[in-house]
């Protein structure tokens, strides 16, 4: 704007009624900007000098004091609220300033208005052709525009008579609520609501563990007979679980509620918090109407939600019905084992887990938040980082199952760990050993290498249990056969039928290896057996004289004992003396041999 206005020209620029309207806005705005109430007195002066000494150094002042908002006239109306209750709103800029700025400025008006003790009374309304000011005890507080009574659907002298009425009774409020009886009122019913609510929150909480208690009382009686009780009763024993663990919850949610009650009540009982009241009041409500719209518009998506679930559980029943049918044996496939039918029922119903997964993961609340998403591809890293020998060992499970090398409580031996399998899983199998203990084992490692399995053969002709023996050659091999065979025969676990056999493994430079093959179909007792066919293999040698030895001389043996026990050695029998020369006769004799 010029610092110098020239009128020279165009006449109509001079009427007074004109510059007059004209430099009254120019005050008004400058009101405004400034937040100063003129006093009365000086607005009875010429408004017409006050404005034109410089319009352009009042908006200079203005823009030093605040800065400058551009905004449209559709900006959102603003509030004065005085100690928590809202007097009157405010709908239309004027000039840069949003409602929102007025509104604060009338407030920091009325809050002076009300502190310097300003009679009520002495609120009045004075109107101009644009605008109407209203005032209290001389000291302007606002002005009400044409635009602001457009805004609200009123004239302008309705809506500057509703704001008059509106600040008369504030600053009355304001009075009443400062005073000392006011005060000493909010501390007595504060002290009360605090006496109220400890025996209230006392009385929940004894009530909710007295019940609780009960509950868990009926439900530790009822365990005691459970291998009676009907379905209706398990199902009883359940819900009252159910009904435990949800009437925690429900204390909890009741005392934190009657808390915020506490304090929202606490809060109301003072003017300077008043406010506070009310924001926590409505952020609460604010929330629970959030949360409510939100369940209310997630209520289709739940819907197909739950038909997801509903059918996909009535199929993973079926399928399990159909492949315990299988298991029973009462419902065959051609090339399908029995054994195979848990096994598959577990991995086509964990299909079809990660199916309804798949399908239902789109209509989850939060599925789509950026945050839900990169937490789940931070979890998709790690599994697929983390979890590569599971995964290798899941799939050799997997292996394992139809390639049908072993089931549970087959005898086995895996590697060198020989037991019966007490656990098959699809991560790991573990083996019960002979000696009682538990090894786990890798499925991966399993796959890996070599497994014997015992029990499988043992069912048919019976498994084959071996022992190797190295007998000098001295002795006839037709014996060493009859012995061998006579002493699996003795022993508890071994076949008849089949009959034990004997293999000459190996002719070694000093002996021959003999090994003798037994056939049993107890597995189990491998231990045993082992330990009663050595057993019974030396009674029956030393019972015929022959040596279970390997030798490893080449001719001279004199002045040495035979390696036979004492108990079957012939009576006076003597270790032999050093020999040059002797017969076949005096060897006899020496040996006990006739």
């Amino acid at each position: 704007m010029p610092a110098e206005v020239r009128f020279e020209g165009m006449p109509i620029l001079r009427s007074p009624s004109f510059l007059r309207c004209t430099l009254s806005l120019f005050t008004l705005c400058a009101v405004f900007a400034v937040g100063k109430s003129p006093d009365l007195k000086a607005q009875s002066q010429p408004a017409e000098a006050t404005a034109a000494q410089s319009p352009s150094k009042s908006a200079e002042a203005e823009a030093t004091e605040e800065p400058e908002k551009i905004v449209d006239q559709q900006t959102e109306a603003g509030d004065v609220v005085i100690d928590g209750r809202k007097i009157l709103s405010v709908y239309q800029s004027i000039g840069s300033f949003t409602p929102k700025y007025r509104a604060e400025k009338i407030t920091e008006r009325i809050l002076a208005a009300a502190k310097e003790r300003v009679n009520p009374d002495t609120v009045a309304l004075e109107s101009h052709p644009m605008w109407t000011e209203i005032s209290a005890g001389g000291k302007l507080l606002l002005a009400v525009s044409d635009e602001d009574a457009r805004t609200a659907g009123k004239a302008r002298a309705e809506l500057a008579a509703e704001y008059a009425e509106s600040i008369r009774q504030a600053l009355t409020n304001y009075r009443r609520d400062h005073s000392v009886r006011t005060l000493v009122r909010a501390i007595t019913y504060s002290l009360l609501a605090t006496i109220a609510l400890v025996p209230i929150a006392f009385i929940i909480w004894k009530v909710s563990l007295f019940a609780r208690g009960h509950l868990e009382q009926w439900t530790e009686k009822r365990k005691k007979y459970e291998e009676r009780k009907t379905a209706l009763q398990i199902a009883g024993t359940y819900v009252v679980s159910t009904l435990l663990a949800v009437g925690s919850v429900l204390r909890w949610l009741i005392l934190v509620a009657l808390f915020e009650a506490y304090v929202t009540v606490l809060l109301s009982f003072f003017p300077q918090t008043r406010s506070f009241s009310s924001a926590v009041t409505g952020w609460i409500f604010g929330a629970l109407r959030s949360m409510g719209r939100s369940v209310l518009a997630y209520l289709p998506n739940l819907f197909v939600v739950a038909v997801v679930v509903i059918v996909a559980s009535q199929v993973s029943r079926l399928i399990k019905m159909f492949f315990e049918e299988i298991g029973k044996g009462k419902l065959s496939i051609r090339g399908f084992y029995p054994e195979w039918a848990e096994p598959s029922a577990k991995l086509i119903r964990m299909m079809v887990l990660v199916l309804v997964i798949i399908v239902i993961f789109p209509y989850l609340p939060g599925s789509k938040s950026p945050a839900f998403q990169g937490i789940s591809i931070f979890v998709g890293v790690l599994l697929s980082l983390g979890s590569s020998s599971a995964v290798a060992n899941a799939i050799a499970g997997i292996i394992l199952t139809y390639m049908r090398s072993f089931s549970v409580g087959d005898w086995v031996q895996i590697g060198d760990t020989v037991g019966e399998v007490e656990e098959k899983s699809m991560l790991v199998t573990r083996i019960l050993t002979q000696k009682q203990e538990t090894i786990t084992i890798p499925n991966a490692t399993v796959m890996s290498g070599s497994v014997m399995n015992f029990t499988r053969e043992a069912k048919n002709m019976g498994v084959i249990f071996h022992t190797t023996v190295t007998i000098g050659y001295d002795a006839p091999w037709k014996t060493v056969h009859q012995l061998l065979v006579k002493a699996a025969m003795a022993t508890d676990g071994i076949l008849h039928d089949p009959a034990p056999f004997v293999l000459q493994t190996q002719l070694n430079d000093f002996y021959v290896s003999y090994e003798l093959n037994a056939y049993t179909d107890v597995p189990r007792r491998m231990q045993f057996i082992y330990s009663d066919l050595h057993q019974n293999i030396q009674d029956c040698f030393n019972e015929a004289g022959v040596e279970i030895c390997s030798p490893h001389f080449a001719s001279l043996r004199d002045g040495n004992s035979i390696a036979i026990p004492e108990q079957y050695r012939p009576a006076g029998y003597s270790a032999p003396g050093f020999r040059v020369n002797g017969s076949q006769k005096e060897e006899q004799q020496a040996t006990g041999r006739r």
